[in-house]
C-alpha cells in the first residue's frame, strides 16, 4: 500500500508543477525481483485512487527481466529460468546487472 500512496503522491507533486492540468495516466517500470507484486500494488492503486481526487487515473505497469552483466566480456543479458550464465560467452562470472527497480516511468497529463 506504501508504494501505491508513494506513486500517487508523485503524481500530485507533478501535477501541482502544471495547474489546472489533470492526471490521466502513470506508468512505473517494476523489475521482476523488486519485491512487488505487480498485481497487489494495483490492487492498492486502485483502491487509493477510487473516489480520490485523482479518479480514474489509469496505472500503467511495465515489467523489467532481471538481468546480469558478465565480468568476462561485459556482455548484459536477460537472466531465464535462473541461468546466470553468461550467453555471449558462457561464463558463470556475471552478477546482478538490473530487475530489482521500481522506476516512475511518466505521468500523462490532460490539460484543460
Amino acid at each position: 500500500m506504501s508504494i501505491a500512496a508513494a506513486v500517487l503522491e508523485a503524481v500530485r507533486t507533478e501535477t501541482a508543477l502544471h495547474p489546472g492540468a489533470r492526471a490521466s495516466k502513470v506508468g512505473l517500470r517494476i523489475g521482476e525481483v523488486s519485491g512487488v507484486e505487480p498485481e497487489s500494488l494495483r490492487f492498492c492503486f486502485d483502491a487509493l485512487v477510487s473516489g480520490s481526487d485523482l479518479d480514474p487515473l489509469a496505472l500503467d505497469l511495465e515489467l523489467v527481466n532481471r538481468r546480469n552483466h558478465c565480468r568476462n566480456c561485459g556482455a548484459d543479458f536477460a537472466v531465464v529460468d535462473y541461468n546466470f550464465i553468461c550467453t555471449e560467452c558462457g561464463s558463470f562470472e556475471t552478477e546482478p546487472a538490473g530487475g530489482d527497480e521500481i522506476d516512475l516511468s511518466y505521468v500523462e497529463l490532460e490539460e484543460p
